[in-house]
């Protein structure tokens, strides 16, 4: 065991910013050029693979985790006010688990790639 493993166990906060800003960028890039399929639920899943394809050992969890973090960010902007009045949390909370779920399998495609 690294001394890395030691101090993070098995989840890698690095990842987690890497995957986060991966996320965002595709939603971005996706929002300025009117390319649909970078953007929304295919991001997480892309995120996941492109995460778990350049990290080291398995990081499956990560991915899951930034796509979740990335729906909750992007679901917030978009909604904000229907957040605010408490009508959006739930269909917001489903968002990003369903985020999140795509973001893992990505993160497991990527791995076994």
């Amino acid at each position: 065991m690294s001394i890395r493993d030691a101090v993070y166990g098995v989840f890698h906060p690095g990842w987690l910013l890497a995957g986060i800003g991966i996320g965002l960028g595709l939603q971005l890039v996706a929002w300025l050029t009117g390319f649909g399929l970078l953007g929304g639920l295919p991001s997480y899943l892309l995120m996941g693979v492109v995460v778990g394809k350049t990290s080291p050992g398995n990081t499956v969890v990560e991915p899951g985790v930034a796509a979740f973090v990335v729906a909750a960010i992007g679901f917030l902007l978009d909604h904000l006010f229907l957040a605010l009045l408490g009508a959006g949390l739930v269909i917001g909370a489903a968002y990003g688990l369903v985020g999140l779920a795509l973001g893992m399998a990505g993160g497991w495609v990527g791995e076994r790639l």
